[in-house]
């Protein structure tokens, strides 16, 4: 539920406060008159949801901040980042902070996330042998078993999204951060960034499956490389990522213990969606191949390998965009439903909330000056 307009008006007068800046400059700011501000925040006047927008962003607070009923859930949050990246996780959280004002303001609307498997355990002794048992579980529990997964990036995400219940979206991160995972309430979401290869894209959206299915609790994990030395959670995620898109019985099925051929590591890449490097360990850390021959499969470059199979789908997913899935369905619902504007709608797909009301709703005759601008603001809430 939405907060009462005192509630409203105390943390608007408090974030005025807090912030040093007088009734007068925020009204000049936020482009209102001093008088409407005034009788706002004395309960004369309801706040326009654009005024908590504008007065969020000037008071530098968020707009969840001023409109949650209740303090927000803690966040679990996990991050997988290239060496050296540190930067590019403070700029990501930028996003995560727009998709979690939004899965807020839905929740409070009645438009729930749905997380249809809870996060699992494992009594196994070491890391490697937890992730292995966890991915097992999670294939069970979805009724896949040893199927071999989607290929394609979308339709793996539209998987995990209708029988996990973990949102996935795909987009443009900053340099050196592969994904995301978030954990709140009910939501489960896992953020991929688009401008790496499709290979390592496919391994970190399972990798940031592995983080919440294991349930890890770390405000922040960042892994700086995909074998190097790592917490047991890092440690843990990876090898989930390795057995929940190569499980072992269908690894067997594929390759005897003599060394694979070309024609067959080609294939086994086609299958499973995952680089030279990850399939070379994969096999021996199975005991299918040796050490000697894993480094024999990690060396091969021919153009077989190159051109596999799903190769043009792999060079296409870079920089490719897709918004969480059922965060998507809940917000067009409460847009559909009269709960919220278009812009929230908009800020989740990242376009310009004009052009969007103008593809939902297009005009059966020319709009009067001002009528625009009035279908963006005028629903309650909105952000």
């Amino acid at each position: 539920m939405a907060v009462t307009r005192e509630t409203l008006v105390q943390r608007v007068a408090r974030a005025i406060a807090q912030a040093g800046i007088s009734q007068a400059d925020l009204a000049r700011s936020v482009n209102i008159s001093p008088s409407a501000l005034s009788r706002a925040l004395s309960g004369q006047r309801n706040f326009k949801s654009l005024e908590i927008a504008l007065i969020a962003r000037a008071l530098r607070v968020s707009a969840e901040s001023l409109l949650t009923e209740e303090e927000p859930p803690v966040v679990a949050l996990a991050a997988r980042a290239q060496p050296n990246s540190n930067p590019a996780v403070a700029e990501a959280l930028t996003r995560v902070q727009q998709i979690l004002e939004l899965d807020n303001l839905l929740h409070n609307l009645g438009f729930e996330s749905r997380s249809l498997i809870g996060s699992f355990s494992s009594d196994a002794p070491t890391p490697h042998e937890q992730g292995e048992r966890l991915a097992e579980r999670l294939r069970d529990a979805i009724g896949i078993g040893a199927e071999d997964l989607p290929y394609d990036l979308a339709d793996l995400a539209d998987l995990v999204e209708k029988r996990v219940g973990v949102d996935i979206g795909f987009e443009s991160l900053p340099a050196g951060l592969d994904g995301l995972s978030i954990a709140r309430g009910s939501l489960r979401l896992a953020i991929v960034a688009s401008g790496v290869s499709a290979t390592r894209q496919r391994f970190t959206l399972a990798h940031e499956l592995g983080h919440l299915i294991a349930g890890d609790s770390q405000d922040l994990l960042v892994d700086e490389n995909l074998y190097g030395r790592k917490t047991p959670d890092e440690r843990r995620a990876n090898a989930f990522a390795a057995a929940f898109l190569m499980p072992a019985a269908s690894m067997q099925a594929h390759i005897s213990r003599a060394f694979p051929s070309e024609e067959l590591v080609a294939s086994m890449l086609g299958i499973y969606g995952v680089s030279l490097d990850a399939l070379a360990f994969r096999l021996h850390n199975l005991s299918l191949v040796n050490a000697a021959t894993r480094e024999r499969i990690r060396s091969m470059s021919s153009s077989r390998i190159a051109l596999r199979s799903g190769r043009a789908a792999d060079l296409q997913a870079r920089n490719d965009q897709r918004v969480p899935g059922n965060l998507l369905v809940r917000a067009a619902e409460a847009y559909v439903g009269g709960k919220i504007s278009v812009r929230p709608l908009a800020g989740l797909l990242r376009v310009d909330p004009e052009q969007l009301l103008d593809e939902l709703s297009p005009p059966k005759h020319d709009p009067v000056a001002g009528d625009l601008e009035a279908d963006l603001d005028t629903l309650e809430p909105a952000l």
